[in-house]
């Protein structure tokens, strides 16, 4: 007993050093895939420490905001339907309202979790070339990686124990998020552990991360404006437009320039496994970008872009469908819980 004890005391005593030396090893130094594993679900623990404190504290003031309240009612008349029948789920206005008023608090942790993983990059995408630059970007990808961890843990827990579980994280969201979570969760410790040097790896793992961010939170901010006030509906305009023009480039065309590079570079080094398994996620992700990323903000463009006859009301076809789900009685509403839900139009 006291063996076991000590044996445990000496591992924690150790963890810190560990985990420095796994996210900054000198050049001669290559971290095992074990190191890295320890490194990875202490990220992974920290982001879910982090979201709960989030969701504790800022759930709350969400639902005290009758401002939000009216921008997520808004976003159901705008986009919400839209998605509730793309993820073959009936909830009604109420509904759709109070979860993503739950999620509100999730939604500012996801752009901000995507902020700080792509800022990690900034000095390898800048030019920096010293180890410590290299070192940082790597550890953008497994704080990446951490978070996903956490992530899918939660859509487990959720569907697995929550009463309305199933029905807050449907199956459609599930295969979605499983898409958007297989690039890092299969190859980013490969990647880390031979290719941390390798300046495509950390243009990638920043490409991707910003380009969320950055939707996600100009996607947050649209929600809160008014589209029949003319003032507010040019800024969505403008602000929906900037955002199509960054996911077209870097969730695009630059995606798949980086892409062809990071295999060329895996075909050379005839890495076959990682090669093949790469061209099948990066196919899934290249999907995932057109439908969830590029159109939804192309098709608000449309919608509402100054040749629209709509100018910030609910379109007749939404219109229609909104009251057909009134007239079916949609989903009532159910217990809230702790677990959130992305929405499929903005994410990463």
């Amino acid at each position: 007993m006291t063996d076991t004890m000590t044996h445990y005391s000496n591992m924690l005593t150790t963890l810190p050093t560990k985990l420095y030396s796994a996210a900054f090893p000198s050049p001669d130094e290559s971290p095992s895939s074990q190191d890295l594993m320890i490194l990875v679900s202490t990220i992974a623990v920290m982001w879910a420490a982090i979201f709960s404190v989030l969701h504790r504290y800022l759930h709350p003031y969400a639902m005290r905001q009758q401002w939000l309240t009216d921008a997520m009612g808004r976003e159901y008349d705008r986009v919400g339907l839209s998605m509730c029948k793309a993820l073959r789920v009936k909830w009604t206005r109420q509904r759709y309202t109070e979860i993503m008023l739950n999620d509100w608090p999730k939604m500012q942790g996801i752009y901000l979790q995507h902020f700080i993983g792509g800022a990690l990059c900034l000095p390898a995408v800048l030019g920096y070339t010293d180890s410590w630059a290299a070192n940082l970007a790597c550890l953008g990808v497994l704080s990446e990686m951490g978070w996903e961890m956490s992530d899918m843990a939660d859509i487990v827990i959720t569907r697995s124990t929550a009463v309305d579980g199933k029905e807050r994280v449907p199956d459609t969201l599930v295969m979605i998020m499983s898409i958007h979570h297989s690039m890092t969760l299969t190859l980013g410790l490969p990647l880390v552990m031979k290719y941390r040097q390798l300046r495509t790896l950390h243009l990638l793992t920043f490409n991707l991360q910003w380009a969320a961010a950055l939707a996600i939170s100009a996607n947050e901010y649209c929600k809160t404006l008014d589209l029949k006030n003319q003032k507010q509906l040019w800024t969505f305009r403008i602000v929906n437009g900037i955002c199509f023009g960054i996911m077209a480039w870097m969730r695009g065309v630059y995606w798949l320039f980086l892409c062809g590079k990071l295999h060329m570079r895996l075909y050379e080094d005839e890495e076959y496994t990682m090669m093949c398994v790469g061209v099948m996620i990066y196919t899934l992700i290249t999907g995932f970008n057109v439908m969830l990323c590029i159109y939804p903000f192309g098709k608000k463009m449309l919608k509402f872009g100054p040749r629209s006859k709509e100018i910030g009301l609910v379109a007749m076809d939404d219109g229609e469908e909104l009251e057909d789900t009134k007239k079916e009685g949609g989903v009532h509403p159910s217990p809230s819980n702790n677990s959130l839900m992305e929405k499929g139009d903005t994410d990463n």
